[in-house]
């Protein structure tokens, strides 16, 4: 199972959508379950829920379950039952991609719990955790260049304190970076936006902690060990290759 969290408006589903473009569509039987259809993807069955006659995320997958599919979409997990039977779904051997209101990535853990899904359960079943925020892009011919002074380096030196020291021997710091410039071309100085990510990947630490002791802190401890960045951080990586303006940071 692979999950993306993040809060209404951060862009979850077009990264889902996204992954399931990436997917062989050809060979796999894919089937998803909506709330609504948003876009419309060839080579996938898709399904949208009603829930005034009672086809709800659970009882759509209790029927998609028996059409042998090789991967499920399920919109969002909202309620105990859905979360039941996505477990079961990805325990039996099924991919199962969804979404999940949380404020982190490792927050899914304790969610999920909370729903009632056993511990033991998940463990063995949830491979990647994904959230994201959305951040203004700048835009190429309007920002302003911002000389890297030691003030700013130790202001950004903090935000990447916590990273593991591996992580951190990768990551340059350049001479300049950039802010947002209005001009009559590009009022605000801004034009689009992209996601900024944290994801942990599970592994056999992070695997006993959700058996042993599914917390929050616990979990996040072991994931930065295995070298997690935050979405801050990430930020801070699209402010160094010049995608976002510095203070683009202090939003997410």
């Amino acid at each position: 199972m692979i999950l993306l969290t993040g809060p209404t408006g951060s862009g979850k589903t077009t990264t889902l959508y996204a992954m399931l473009q990436s997917l062989d569509r050809e060979k796999n039987n894919i089937i998803s379950l909506e709330d609504p259809v948003e876009y419309n993807v060839e080579g996938i069955s898709q399904s949208q829920v009603r829930p005034e006659i009672g086809y709800t995320f659970a009882n759509g997958l209790r029927s998609v379950l028996r059409q042998d599919p090789d991967i499920i979409m399920v919109g969002e997990i909202r309620d105990k039952e859905t979360a039941q039977l996505a477990i079961q779904a990805a325990l039996t051997g099924h991919l199962v991609l969804s979404t999940l209101h949380t404020n982190s990535a490792v927050g899914v853990i304790p969610r999920l719990v909370d729903m009632g899904v056993d511990p033991y359960l998940l463990a063995p079943t949830l491979v990647l955790a994904i959230g994201q925020r959305l951040v203004q892009t700048l835009c190429p011919e309007s920002k302003k260049e911002m000389p890297m002074t030691d003030s700013l380096r130790e202001k950004l030196e903090k935000e990447l304190e916590g990273i593991s020291p591996e992580a951190r021997s990768a990551i340059k710091f350049p001479d300049k970076i950039y802010q947002a410039l209005p001009s009559s071309s590009c009022p605000r100085g801004t034009r689009g936006r992209a996601a900024v990510f944290e994801m942990f990947e599970k592994t056999k630490e992070i695997e006993e902690a959700i058996v042993n002791n599914p917390v929050e802190n616990e979990i996040m401890v072991k994931a930065r060990k295995g070298g997690m960045l935050t979405m801050r951080e990430d930020a801070v990586l699209k402010v160094f290759n010049g995608t976002i303006g510095f203070e683009e940071i202090y939003k997410v």
